[in-house]
């Protein structure tokens, strides 16, 4: 893809309107007041009730540090959202930040009205008993999509898929399960619209929803370590102190449930984490590692774009000219013998030589953008493209629908690259006759292959064709395989998620 074409895809993030993002920021420091009130609130609460039981002076220890760490992931977010509005990644933080202060003032608020022996006490106690769950949720979300707001890859939707089916499972059941509430400081308090006849179901479920978080909360964890491993120099800073503070969290989660101690390293957890986070958005900036990676890639692609340029360059258009310049050269020279027919003869080959570097012209033109998507949608686009290869390498093209439905603007453009690249490196290198490309829907991914009749793929070594085919599929999030079919020939096959429009 060209410089101008990276540009393009990548405006929607990087070109925002100011009123639109003044009124983000101003969401986000509302956020921020918000956040730090209602934990001022919970702490006070927390310092003013007497801690009569072990089990109670524990909870509120491991409830007090997380108060305070979650005012830091606040702060965290709230700058990381100032300074790009629309970050996903810092929404999901401030986002995650509120969830947990809410759940503690509600934990607090029902202490303190139980103290009272209020009659709000059991609807005070009912939220507690299933508020936590989305902040859960939404604190193994950040883990998954720390630093940029991106998944590591496609297969770890599943993931984060596993993540909101255990939240909403867990709402629906600790929400209406009968019984004393989940909260020992609350007893003896039991559920107000607990729904006896779902008890033994709801207990079951219940029982398997708590063995799983663990699991759930270590894959989660795991995902930061990973990138933290795979990163660079640079990313690797900014990571480091999210890495340290993951493991904590892995640690603490099977900890917490089999002991008391383990109550208060979960509180410890979750200080260390939102300060993790803090020191990579504060001290490493983290507002900019996206936007130094989005550079990384576009100046690689545009690196890329630049050798191929050149290689078609020199392979196809020069010895065209080059032909050109000695034709001229002997016209020149046969004009003073007087061989009319002659000279004729070679200005009629300079004629059409020039026709045919014409048409290189265009078609390194056509190959530097998708032009055709400018006025059809991917499959007419490709067939005009396509006919070029007609006389000498004919390609037959199928589509799964027939009409394919709306696709994403920045997928079909992908896609059309993609498959002009291959189909291009197909016909000059494979030695076959001829190639099939097919387009397929799986749901919202857009599935392509490009098969030819050739030699194969090989043992031959990745050039700047094929390198830039898979720079610009994982741009997208998705994965592209290059290999031998099973009928010979190279088989070069691609999904892009999210290509519906």
């Amino acid at each position: 893809m060209s410089e101008v074409q990276t540009l393009a895809v990548t405006r929607p993030i990087l070109a925002q309107g100011p009123r639109t993002e003044r009124v983000l920021r101003g969401i986000a420091l509302t956020g921020l007041v918000l956040a730090v009130l209602t934990a001022v609130a919970s702490l006070v609460v927390m310092v003013v009730l007497p801690a009569e039981r072990a089990e109670q002076l524990n909870s509120t220890v491991a409830a007090s540090l997380l108060t305070v760490g979650m005012v830091g992931l606040a702060v965290a977010g709230t700058v990381l959202a100032r300074q790009q509005p629309r970050s996903l990644i810092a929404w999901l933080m401030l986002g995650t930040a509120l969830a947990w202060l809410l759940g503690t003032m509600a934990l607090a608020g029902a202490w303190w009205l139980l103290d009272g022996d209020s009659a709000l006490a059991p609807f005070a106690g009912w939220l507690t008993n299933w508020i936590w769950v989305p902040a859960q949720a939404l604190s193994m979300v950040v883990l998954l999509r720390l630093p940029t707001g991106r998944l590591p890859s496609p297969r770890w939707r599943a993931a984060e898929r596993a993540v909101l089916v255990w939240a909403g499972l867990a709402v629906l059941t600790t929400a209406l399960l009968p019984g004393p509430l989940g909260a020992d400081i609350l007893a003896p308090l039991t559920n107000p619209i607990g729904v006896s006849a779902l008890s033994g179901f709801s207990e079951g479920l219940l029982t398997a929803l708590f063995i799983v978080l663990p699991v759930l909360i270590l894959v989660s964890t795991a995902a930061p370590i990973l990138r933290w491993r795979r990163a660079g120099t640079r990313e690797r800073a900014a990571l480091r102190w999210i890495a340290v503070a993951a493991v904590t969290v892995a640690v603490a989660a099977p900890l917490a449930a089999v002991s008391e101690a383990g109550e208060i390293l979960q509180g410890v957890a979750g200080l260390l984490l939102p300060i993790g986070i803090g020191l990579a958005v504060l001290r490493e900036e983290l507002w900019d590692l996206d936007l130094r990676r989005r550079y990384d890639r576009l100046r690689l692609t545009r690196d890329q774009e630049r050798e191929r340029l050149r290689r078609e360059l020199h392979d196809s258009l020069g010895p065209v000219l080059g032909s050109i310049s000695m034709r001229a050269e002997a016209a020149r020279n046969l004009l003073t013998s007087g061989d009319a027919a002659r000279v004729d003869s070679l200005l009629g080959s300079i004629g059409d030589a020039t026709e045919g570097a014409l048409t290189e012209v265009r078609r390194l033109i056509d190959g530097l953008g998708p032009g055709a998507m400018h006025d059809h949608d991917l499959v007419p686009a490709l067939r005009v493209q396509l006919e070029a290869h007609a006389d000498s390498f004919p390609v037959t093209l199928h589509a799964h629908p027939d009409p394919l439905p709306p696709l994403d603007e920045k997928v079909a453009a992908t896609a059309y690259l993609v498959i002009s690249e291959a189909v291009r490196n197909a016909a000059r290198h494979s030695g076959g006759t001829g190639s099939t490309v097919s387009l397929r829907m799986r749901g919202d991914r857009l599935r392509a292959e490009v098969w030819d009749d050739g030699r194969g793929v090989g043992d031959s070594a990745a050039g700047v064709g094929r390198s830039g085919m898979t720079s610009r599929i994982a741009e997208e999030g998705g994965r592209l395989s290059i290999a031998t079919g099973q009928a010979g020939g190279t088989v070069v096959t691609f999904e892009l998620p999210g290509a519906l429009r």
